[in-house]
């Protein structure tokens, strides 16, 4: 498949806002860098987890998960025609993952402790193994971007050596990341042996992608862990909690949830961007990713359904039911989250007529989105119970909008320097005047690579 640059000017009055706010971002973090957390941030010991962990890892994390989501659909799961998806939602997934690891580095007290995951291995650490998962899939990230670069430059030689150490590189990869989780010599070496099995055999059977599938599989395996252990990381505060979040299935939950909003930001993602960018809205393939998107996002509503009823008959057989349930600030934001977040976007998404419209489709997406922020927002810090409250401060509000704003900044800047999207002729294309229904059948199939 083809890919081609976004014939736009590098400079353009958007981009100068998002580099100012860029800047007063910097200058916030130069800030709180120079005077610390106590007198920057209104973090204390009863609320040491705020808005750069709840908005700037968590919510970033799961609006990044359309990297992993992409890839299962594309490579694993058969569906060749959403390769003009990947490479944009790859570079969207990168930018998310990049910044969330960079808002840490501004979030913990001695910041160049950032480093200390890569050679201090603790058992047991459910931290640990989220900062090694988002440690690797950075690289395998970086790594499926890569061919974008050899394109841009002409660099064949390059991309050639590329293709064969990339399956090396998975190998040896996966193979420590199985020793640092297991401190097991056995099970690193029956990982090495399984490995380097599948590098072998997988491209026997495997002539559709131009990326080595066993980095797709080492990317998804990655992401899958560190979604679904994010949700574990509150296991471990069921009495700070509140009951309306907590649930032995958070990790199943975080997990469908990011599937979920990973295809949603997709399609935002390229809706948005063909908008901003004069470029076709492939509504033929936005359509199918929100089909599925859907499915994942009413599992994830049964799922909590399920939590809940469960909480709620305990609760009515201890005969606190309205005290538990009725009239609180909490309820209310649950309510706001369940209906307003997810049952919405899942009843609009279910709707073959919105799936098939651009800006119904749209609209549900990014319902979507925010339900998923606010979930993770009550679950990192609003639906806690501890004492005293926690409002965010002027700094902390600052390099958040900053960190948002440098994710929209690179992005636009990598699309207009390098082959991002596919190339499809525009003329055949769905826009918003030029309904789906108008073309199909006109042109032919998408292309398999």
């Amino acid at each position: 498949m083809r890919h081609e640059q976004v014939d736009r000017n590098l400079l353009t009055w958007p981009t100068a806002l998002l580099a100012v706010i860029m800047l007063v971002g910097f200058l916030a973090a130069l800030v709180r860098f120079r005077y610390g957390l106590g007198v920057t941030t209104n973090l204390t010991d009863d609320w040491p987890w705020g808005l750069w962990k709840g908005f700037n890892v968590l919510v970033l994390i799961a609006l990044g998960a359309g990297g992993f989501t992409s890839a299962a659909l594309i490579y694993i799961f058969g569906g060749e025609r959403y390769h003009g998806l990947a490479r944009s939602a790859v570079l969207w997934a990168i930018l998310c993952y990049g910044f969330a690891g960079a808002s840490l580095v501004v979030d913990i007290s001695v910041p160049w402790r950032i480093v200390n995951p890569i050679y201090m291995w603790p058992y047991g650490s459910v931290l640990f193994e989220v900062a090694w998962c988002v440690i690797l899939y950075l690289t395998v990230l970086a790594l499926e971007l890569a061919p974008s670069v050899f394109e841009r430059f002409g660099w064949s030689r390059l991309e050639e050596v590329w293709r064969k150490l990339v399956p090396v590189y998975a190998v040896a990869a996966l193979t420590f990341f199985t020793y640092i989780m297991t401190h097991s010599v056995a099970w690193m070496a029956a990982a090495a042996v399984f490995f380097v099995f599948l590098a072998w055999f997988l491209p026997t059977v495997e002539h559709r992608s131009s990326t080595p599938v066993l980095l797709i599989m080492f990317g998804i395996i990655l992401s899958s862990l560190h979604q679904s252990s994010l949700g574990s990381l509150f296991l471990l505060v069921p009495e700070k909690l509140s009951h309306f979040w907590w649930s032995m299935r958070l990790p199943v939950t975080f997990l469908a949830s990011a599937v979920a909003v990973g295809f949603a930001v997709i399609i935002i993602e390229r809706t948005l961007s063909a908008w901003a960018f004069k470029r076709p809205v492939r509504d033929d393939l936005l359509q199918g990713v929100a089909g599925i998107a859907v499915v994942f996002l009413w599992g994830y509503i049964v799922i909590r359904a399920l939590d809940v009823t469960a909480v709620a008959a305990d609760a009515a057989a201890a005969g606190q039911l309205a005290l538990r349930f009725g009239g609180t600030a909490e309820a209310a934001l649950f309510s706001t989250e369940m209906v307003l977040g997810f049952l919405l976007p899942a009843v609009l998404l279910t709707s073959r007529k919105v799936r098939y419209h651009t800006a119904g489709r749209l609209t549900a997406a990014l319902i979507l989105v925010g339900g998923v922020a606010l979930n993770r927002l009550n679950v990192a810090f609003i639906g806690m119970n501890m004492e005293g409250t926690y409002v965010p401060s002027l700094i902390e509000v600052l390099i958040t909008v900053a960190t948002v704003a440098a994710i929209l900044f690179f992005y636009t800047l990598a699309v207009k320097l390098l082959p991002i999207y596919d190339a499809v002729d525009t003329a055949e294309e769905p826009t918003m005047d030029r309904p789906a229904e108008q073309v199909r059948g006109q042109r032919a199939p998408a292309e398999v690579v």
